[in-house]
């Protein structure tokens, strides 16, 4: 049977299949079957390319076999090499202009290499062959077994994650007025109070803001420092469970973020309540999937290829390739997703607030400002590519005041739009946290103080209090709104350290 192993030059397609099978194993739960499927297929058929690219260089199947086989694993298996020598050999070593270099003398010697040996190749084909074929059936009884084998997500939040029939726990309130709510979220957006104290900028915005009979709750703050777990505490209106290391979160525990997002308590309750949901977000909720592209949650298949060469080269050194083609197109239609989705989302809340609904509507929009990327000057004026990259790494404290200036603009918009088209609605106006600049405190608590205010068309805001943070906004809001009985939690922030995401992933 070895022997025939060594006959067919199988291991270049059975590589990727391995890659996929065990990137869903590890991220089990996250990747959908058809989603796996989908990414095996494309890489399958990179591989068969790349082998018949090695044809026509060695007309000889075997040899174009190695040679695709080996560009597939350098792919594959680059951000685990550059991990590895970033720890133990040091920075020059681990360099993109040493690694890249030394991949392509190898790529060189291999070629020369093959031109020059006649050899068939079977005892090392056999092997390779047989060494795949056993990890992929292993991997397949490992899937087939967590099938019928129940195991809870690594991360849960207290007290809903054990339970979730919103419809059986939800307190009925036949007689509740129930206004349309409008949740927008400007991700990064800095409390006033944290602003003036911390950057010396004075902010307009809350002279708008009490005009229109907002209460600002100046002294909020944020559970968490990053968007993904500030997200699903304040939608699950609860501090999560089951962080491992807050000085190192993972990929995985990013991941768990989403799935308790997609489920939370919040569109649960309102659903139970007989809400829609409308979703203007960068997440995927339960039966109401996102319409933008995400960029700062590693989902789904990105789990499996956030470490492969050229997801590692778009977020380490993309922005140095940015000038040449065609990286520069990559880089430009990449950098600029946010300010579209931002735009779409704009004029689909303001658009939203025109239209008349038989039932009441959660309407949740999700805004990507003034988080960097900074697109545009105080005057709204567009920044040009090469500005918007610069910024975007440095982030510099007045690219984010200027871009507040822009932000204030467009959230006045929407306010006005909102309050003259649906002026019964019910308006949540919040940061996720604060402005993250360059610190090396050891808690830094300006990551923390966010906007927070919130519209009441009774103007009756005795529940709310100054200093409320994320896991309590909706207790308070779903109280007032739906006659609930939600206790407070006591208020706190917890700092979050992440070494290996990129900044624009967080």
């Amino acid at each position: 049977m070895f022997s025939k192993l060594g006959q067919y030059s199988l291991y270049p397609v059975l590589l990727p299949v391995f890659f996929v099978l065990h990137g869903c194993l590890e991220n089990y739960g996250f990747i959908s079957p058809g989603e796996g499927l989908l990414l095996a297929i494309i890489y399958t058929a990179g591989a068969l390319v790349l082998g018949g690219t090695g044809w026509m260089l060695f007309r000889n199947i075997p040899k174009a076999a190695l040679f695709a086989f080996m560009l597939m694993a350098v792919y594959f298996f680059f951000g685990a090499i550059h991990d590895f020598l970033k720890e133990h050999a040091g920075s020059f070593f681990s360099s993109y202009v040493v690694l890249l270099s030394a991949f392509l003398i190898l790529l060189i010697v291999v070629i020369v290499y093959l031109k020059k040996r006649n050899s068939p190749f079977k005892r090392l084909t056999a092997f390779l062959n047989l060494l795949f074929i056993v990890y992929i059936l292993i991997g397949a009884g490992d899937l087939i077994a967590k099938t019928f084998r129940h195991s809870d997500y690594a991360l849960s939040v207290y007290p809903f994650a054990k339970n979730n029939t919103a419809r059986a726990r939800y307190k009925q309130c036949p007689d509740c007025h129930k206004p349309d709510i409008y949740f927008l979220l400007m991700d990064g957006y800095a409390s006033t109070v944290a602003l003036a104290k911390w950057y010396q900028y004075q902010n307009n915005l809350d002279s708008f803001l009490l005009r229109k009979k907002f209460s600002i709750q100046a002294n909020s703050r944020s559970n968490y420092n990053f968007t993904p777990f500030s997200m699903a505490s304040i939608l699950n209106m609860s501090y999560l469970q089951g962080i491992a290391n807050p000085k190192n979160v993972t990929v995985n525990e990013y991941a768990n973020c989403e799935v308790l997002i997609r489920n939370n308590e919040v569109i649960n309750r309102l659903s139970a309540a007989g809400y829609d949901i409308v979703n203007y977000s960068v997440f995927n909720l339960a039966g109401h999937p996102s319409v933008a592209r995400q960029d700062f949650l590693p989902l789904n298949t990105r789990l499996i290829t956030e470490r492969t060469l050229f997801a590692c080269i778009r977020k380490d050194i993309g922005w140095k390739l940015a000038k040449w083609y065609p990286f520069k197109w990559f880089w430009s239609s990449d950098i600029m997703q946010d300010n579209r989705n931002n735009q779409s989302f704009i004029e689909l809340v303001k658009t939203s607030a025109a239209t008349k609904s038989a039932k009441p509507r959660f309407v949740y929009g999700h805004f990507f400002m003034p988080h960097s990327p900074y697109y545009y000057d105080k005057n709204g004026q567009l920044k040009d590519i090469a500005t918007i990259t610069t910024e975007s790494l440095s982030n510099p404290i007045p690219a984010y005041l200027e871009y507040v200036t822009y932000v204030n603009g467009r959230i006045r918009e929407m306010i006005t739009a909102i309050q003259q088209q649906n002026p019964s609605a019910v308006i949540i106006l919040m940061g996720d946290h604060g402005n993250r600049d360059v610190t090396s405190e050891a808690f830094p608590v300006r990551y923390f103080q966010n906007l927070n205010a919130v519209y009441y068309p009774d103007n009756d805001y005795k529940l709310l209090y100054d200093s409320i943070s994320g896991v309590n906004q909706f207790r308070v809001v779903l109280n007032k709104l739906l006659k609930q009985d939600l206790p407070l939690l006591p208020d706190s922030s917890i700092y979050l350290l992440d070494k290996g995401t990129a900044p624009h992933m967080k």
